[in-house]
């Protein structure tokens, strides 16, 4: 009951943000929801670069369709999945520790750029929701088939919803090998998700214009900017249909190992600790007034980038709690854990985690693109915790022996 009312007061609370931060989609995120309210009518030519957002513009069309063309209900679905997210990161923690925490959900309720993000009307949040429920399903202790074929399917909804998904694929089958040494569960899942790609490779071709396929950017114009030097690997402006794998090859030669070892050195520093997920930016907009649907005393606080004390203030706390988190859950690695099983479990949360850097090692990056591993660090800071308590207690045990 006591978790129900922290929900309950949760959702309330991010209800009155959104009513008071009514942020308009941009970017990206216009096209997505115009696509959608417009039941693919309207700006369908940027799926055409873009083919990997038709999925989010499907489900934000399916909501729409349920509840009101009003892309207010996608930041309400928004609140609904951030909520699953912490519940499930508790039920994880609960499924390799073997016991409750409150903890995880203490974190995860008190994040201010998870809550923030909610107004963001893009696909991260979804992906993170749907990450975390698959690394539940996989740590429980027993599998029925229902469950390997729950979890192929929501691979396979991950994946299409953002296909750096690939990741936790190969990071639950890594598991199932190593860990499980269940080769059986391993073809379960990849046949279905086979199967499914199939299908759905043939309605994104009933939806997506055929005629100028050549329009969308190959895997090579992430790479190459991945390795700019100029902007370390955050988007220069120089996306191309026309980067190939040669013209990365050229760039990596120009730049030589000591230069690319540099880049990529800075690259991930940055990723790593920029500590926001540029929330700001996709919460409060990029500093004009006309960007949100009407103004309130809120939207006069925040919109100005440079002069906003109230945006600096909450950069300074989301850095604090991000470094926070980050500490813990290294505190809590370091300290290594005796229970086999324990261990056993937990090594998919870092094979996700590795899977991810040595991914963005090479592709684009923003900082929001880790924003779903946020549930991992909860879970990895409360056992942080747990451990600096068990080493205070064990302290104190002593002294008093002495």
């Amino acid at each position: 009951y006591i978790n129900f009312i922290i929900f309950l007061i949760y959702f309330i609370t991010e209800i009155i943000y959104i009513k008071l931060v009514p942020i308009k989609p941009f970017s990206d995120m216009f096209f997505i929801t115009e696509i959608a309210l417009s039941d693919f009518k309207n700006e369908i030519q940027y799926l055409q670069h873009y083919p990997n957002n038709l999925p989010i513009s499907i489900i934000f069309n399916l909501i729409f369709r349920i509840t009101q063309y009003d892309v207010i209900h996608i930041k309400i679905f928004n609140i609904i999945c951030n909520m699953a997210t912490i519940y499930f990161a508790y039920k994880i923690y609960e499924n390799i520790y073997k016991k409750k925490n409150n903890i995880v959900i203490l974190l995860g309720i008190c994040s201010i750029s998870t809550f923030l993000y909610v107004n963001n009307a893009y696909n991260d949040i979804i992906f993170t929701a749907l990450t975390t429920i698959i690394l539940y399903l996989v740590t429980k202790e027993k599998q029925s088939k229902i469950d390997i074929f729950i979890i192929s399917i929501l691979v396979f909804l991950q994946f299409i919803v953002r296909p750096v998904g690939i990741i936790l694929i190969i990071a639950v089958c890594m598991y199932y090998l190593l860990k499980n040494k269940n080769i059986k569960n391993i073809v379960i899942l990849l046949s279905i998700f086979l199967i499914c790609n199939i299908m759905y490779s043939q309605l994104e071709k009933e939806i997506i214009p055929k005629s100028d396929e050549i329009q969308q950017y190959p895997i090579w114009s992430f790479i190459q900017m991945g390795i700019n030097e100029k902007e370390f690997g955050f988007q220069d402006g120089s996306h191309s249909t026309e980067w190939t794998f040669g013209d990365v090859k050229n760039r990596i030669q120009e730049l030589g190992p000591q230069r690319l070892l540099k880049l990529l050195c800075k690259k991930q520093y940055w990723l790593w600790t920029e500590g926001t997920y540029q929330v700001e930016r996709y919460a409060f907009g990029t500093g004009a007034p006309e960007q949100f649907s009407y103004t309130t005393t809120v939207t006069n606080m925040i919109y100005d980038v440079d002069n906003s004390k109230a945006r600096k203030a909450l950069e300074y706390l989301m850095k604090g709690q991000y470094f926070v988190l980050i500490v813990l859950s290294l505190i809590d690695l370091i300290i290594k854990d005796k229970d086999e099983t324990i261990k056993n479990k937990k090594d998919i949360l870092l094979y996700t985690i590795i899977g991810f850097f040595c991914f963005y090692t090479i592709w684009e990056i923003k900082s929001r693109y880790i924003y779903c591993l946020y549930p991992i660090f909860l879970i990895l800071s409360t056992q942080g915790i747990e451990k600096i308590i068990n080493l205070l207690k064990k302290k104190g045990e002593q002294n008093g022996k002495i």
